[in-house]
């Protein structure tokens, strides 16, 4: 008897001892299970990354570009003369057929160039831009409509791109035109001045040389042109060389130039608007 109970009283000692053992063992996989979760938790909070996107320098600005004159104006004789408001009081007409180099190089091919890269470069940034024209196979539009559509788009800048044709022996360079200040819209003058210096800062760098015989250090303003004077917003023109002086012409017609040109612009534009 006293054997049978002493194999009792083990065989219960050591179910017990069995079953601790096997509560604590169970109790050590759900704490490393709880850790092991924590701890990947913890990993995939701190790596992950929050990533933005840099802000264009142009996003929300809108730019008007106008290239000057066009390639049916000389077949439309009748219609770009017809005179039209100038802004100042007085008529002007409509358009001009524009200038040449001496061996050809019309100025409306070049302005249409320029403008076209300048167009790829603000876009690229983020501008929305309104072209005055697309493409030389119209004629016009008149002074008029060219300021009315940088108007109408509220646009931020506008710029009306040419090249000049002075005969006079010598004469070469590029200068900007800028509003009076006493224009007829002489609320546009400031900014328009301001960003007209900025544009001659920033032409320099195309390798023309400054004009030596219009305006001073590169800046002309004008109360007579209808692109200025019917404008509300800031607006400026700029004659990008003289396309009768055989050294300016031949850099103009370079894609090169052409390209600078426009970096030289959208350069002066970002400035403005920053």
């Amino acid at each position: 008897m006293r054997f049978r109970l002493a194999f009792i009283s083990l065989a219960f000692s050591t179910s017990v001892l069995a079953a601790c053992s096997g509560t604590s063992a169970s109790s050590s996989n759900e704490s490393s299970a709880t850790e092991s979760s924590t701890t990947t938790e913890l990993i995939a909070t701190t790596s992950s990354v929050t990533t933005t996107t840099a802000k264009l320098p142009l996003s929300g600005k809108v730019i008007a570009i106008d290239a000057g004159h066009n390639g049916g104006n000389f077949a439309h004789s009748a219609e770009i003369n017809q005179l039209v408001d100038a802004g100042n009081g007085v008529t002007k007409a409509c358009d001009t057929s524009g200038t040449a180099s001496n061996d050809g190089y019309a100025e409306y091919e070049f302005t249409l160039s320029v403008a076209k890269d300048l167009q790829a470069q603000l876009e690229a940034q983020g501008a929305t831009v309104v072209m005055v024209r697309t493409d030389s196979a119209g004629w016009g539009p008149c002074i008029t409509r060219r300021a009315e559509i940088g108007n109408d788009a509220h646009a931020d800048i506008a710029i009306s791109i040419h090249g000049d044709g002075n005969n006079a022996a010598g004469t070469r360079g590029f200068h900007v035109l800028v509003p009076q200040t006493t224009n007829v819209n002489a609320a546009i003058a400031p900014a328009s001045n301001r960003f007209g210096t900025l544009l001659r800062d920033s032409f320099v760098t195309t390798g023309m040389p400054v004009s030596n015989y219009l305006g001073t250090n590169g800046i002309m303003p004008r109360g007579d042109l209808g692109g200025l004077n019917l404008s509300t917003v800031p607006k400026v023109f700029i004659e990008c060389g003289n396309m009768r002086n055989a050294t300016d012409a031949s850099m103009m017609r370079s894609g090169t130039f052409q390209q600078s040109a426009a970096t030289a612009i959208d350069a002066a534009i970002v400035q403005f608007l920053s």
